[in-house]
């Protein structure tokens, strides 16, 4: 039989006016990214709020799905068969197609249902389809019993465009909206949890993210940086034309921790105030509209609310902070989803621990802050700092 996938979303779909841009930007991810995985040219037509792509003969649901789970704007996606419009005929195709494991008396389910969605113009209404397609199966010898409210299996069909589609296992998509869809977002990268998994919040809002990664090279090893990239090659799949801009930071640290009119104390927030301005400059550069940081809220010494409102102040721009309220155990069950989990957790010496005060500053004063900053050549570091970026790209 013809097998097809059918993809859903949902936020797109509300979207009003601007619909038909959003579904442009899915479709051309669906596309891209599976004709680039499979070298293979595919046919991705809408169809009644909906996207129905033709599959080869030979192809691996697993392979797909990988694939598919990484496109934002998904809802849920399932890889169907054609058949009938006809009830009866369709349920002696679903019979014919049913998984060997419903037969398995080891592994078959104790309970099934038939879940159907069907188009306006059938003169049935699904309830009474889904009886009727359930009759068949038990009369051709279906040996499970039903449940209607959490069957341990369900056949689902749909019914639109002359046809009756099928299938046995709904695939959750990613949900967000399409990759590249909004602006361009600057994101402060470290090798740690939180900064990746803010990132990949903020790409699941459609924003094309551009990382930005502070190395304390040659003060620390380059395992850092090569840790950042591996990240960002994870990251890069949610995307498309990946940038990552690795600046030199640790002769820049070197000069505040050694600066005796500097207070150990302030260190850490004039490290991060610095961070902002280089990636602001970054921001501009890249015509972006934002930054986005890993900010947790009361997580580390330099997220305490004035902390957070002192390095924030440096910024004209706004700071995107996705997991400002998140429990650590949510981020890492992200982290471990996206794939990046076994990454950061590795021992990694980062700009974040390199000459870090004993006691930092919990509840830091702007105005102190400021005058602090005035016996430091700022700008000076800042330059060196970004004429020393390196760039890297990935696809």
């Amino acid at each position: 039989m013809k097998r097809l996938l059918i993809v859903h979303y949902s936020e797109i779909g509300l979207k009003l006016g601007n619909t038909s841009y959003f579904l442009g930007k899915l479709r051309n991810a669906l596309k891209i990214r599976l004709e680039k995985k499979f070298r293979k040219t595919f046919s991705v037509i809408h169809v009644l709020k909906r996207f129905m792509i033709g599959l080869p003969e030979d192809f691996d649901e697993l392979d797909y799905s990988n694939v598919l789970q990484k496109i934002f704007g998904i809802k849920n996606f399932k890889f169907v068969y054609e058949g009938a419009v006809d009830v009866k005929k369709l349920g002696n195709q679903i019979w014919k197609n049913l998984p060997k494991y419903v037969f398995d008396a080891s592994k078959k389910p104790k309970t099934f249902k038939v879940n159907v969605k069907r188009s306006m113009i059938l003169p049935c209404k699904s309830f009474e389809m889904e009886r009727d397609l359930g009759a068949v199966l038990i009369d051709k010898g279906l040996d499970i019993k039903v449940n209607l409210t959490e069957p341990e299996f369900v056949v689902d069909a749909e019914f639109f465009d002359d046809h009756g589609y099928f299938s046995f296992k709904k695939y959750d998509g990613a949900g967000g909206l399409p990759s590249n869809s909004q602006s361009k977002l600057v994101s402060l990268l470290s090798a740690g949890f939180d900064s990746p998994v803010a990132s990949y919040q903020m790409m699941r809002r459609g924003a094309r993210v551009i990382f930005v990664h502070f190395h304390g090279y040659p003060y620390t090893g380059k395992e850092e940086m090569e840790q950042v990239e591996d990240l960002v090659k994870i990251l890069s799949v949610y995307q498309f034309d990946t940038k990552l801009y690795l600046v030199p930071y640790g002769k820049l640290q070197r000069e505040i921790a050694t600066n005796l009119d500097v207070p150990a104390k302030i260190r850490t927030l004039l490290y991060r105030r610095t961070m902002v301005r280089i990636a602001e400059e970054i921001c501009k550069k890249e015509q972006a509209k934002g930054l986005v940081t890993g900010e947790n809220y009361g997580q580390v010494a330099s997220q305490t609310p004035e902390n957070i409102f002192a390095i924030h102040e440096v910024s004209n721009v706004p700071i995107f902070q996705p997991l400002i309220s998140f429990d650590k155990e949510d981020i890492i069950k992200i982290a471990r989803k996206i794939g990046t989990h076994d990454i950061s957790m590795l021992p990694c010496k980062d700009t974040c621990t390199m000459f870090a005060p004993k006691t930092p500053e919990l509840k830091a004063n702007v105005g102190n802050v400021l005058e602090y900053e005035k016996k430091i050549d700022i700008e000076k570091l800042m330059s060196d700092a970004l004429n020393g970026c390196e760039v890297k790209y990935f696809s």
